[in-house]
């Protein structure tokens, strides 16, 4: 494991053309520090090379494509946002990073199956359209090719903008706008609960009044 990490490490430099400082700590999952230029990764007990890929060429991808300071403000002017902004520049990212080395496909393919048939994402014996946009929109981008996730006709054209989006003020743009219907849909899911749960208490009055 350890001359793994070793060979990743490695490859992750390359991958950034900087020298990036790896570490492996027991943490839930990778991140980058855009600040001090480290990128953290996990030390899962089963480490396979597509997934160290994978996680590596996330983060340098990051390192590659997301402003510091662009994601700092983004944050700081509504944290509400910071979710939303991050599923969908995770999909932006690992586009262009598989467009600059085709070679990851395979990797970031093999990768995903693996985390999913692990249950990392813990979606087993959930319906994932019944899931909020947000997480459907970051199931499809990583693990479209295993989960049938769709959307419905409003909801197509935020993912042909996400298909789209080259820069971070597009991120922003599409975030923005995924945000604001977001709001409408979950006041509508919560309306749809409040009802059922109004009409079982009704059945249930109902049947205590025929005893």
């Amino acid at each position: 494991m350890t001359q793994l990490f070793e060979q990743k490490s490695l490859l992750g430099k390359l991958l950034a053309s900087e020298n990036l400082v790896i570490e492996h700590k027991k943490v839930q999952t990778a991140y980058f520090d855009l600040k001090s230029r480290t990128i953290t990764l996990p030390t899962f007990k089963e480490m396979t090379g597509e997934v160290y890929d994978l996680l590596v060429s996330h983060e340098v991808s990051h390192g590659l494509h997301t402003p510091k300071q662009g994601w700092h403000d983004a944050i700081m002017d509504n944290k509400a946002l910071k979710s939303y902004l991050n599923v969908i520049e995770d999909a932006r990212i690992e586009r262009k990073i598989k467009e600059k080395f085709p070679g990851l496909r395979r990797s970031f393919n093999i990768a995903y199956k693996k985390l999913h048939d692990d249950n990392f994402f813990g979606i087993q014996n959930r319906d994932v359209n019944k899931m909020l946009l947000i997480d459907r929109i970051n199931m499809f981008y990583k693990l479209g090719a295993y989960v049938k996730v769709t959307f419905t006709a409003d909801e197509l054209p935020f993912i042909d903008e996400i298909n789209a989006a080259e820069t971070w003020e597009d991120v922003l743009r599409i975030t923005e706008k995924v945000y604001s219907y977001s709001k409408d849909e979950q006041y509508e899911m919560k309306l749809e609960q409040y009802e059922a749960t109004v009409k079982g208490q009704s059945c249930a009055l109902d049947e205590l009044g025929t005893h």
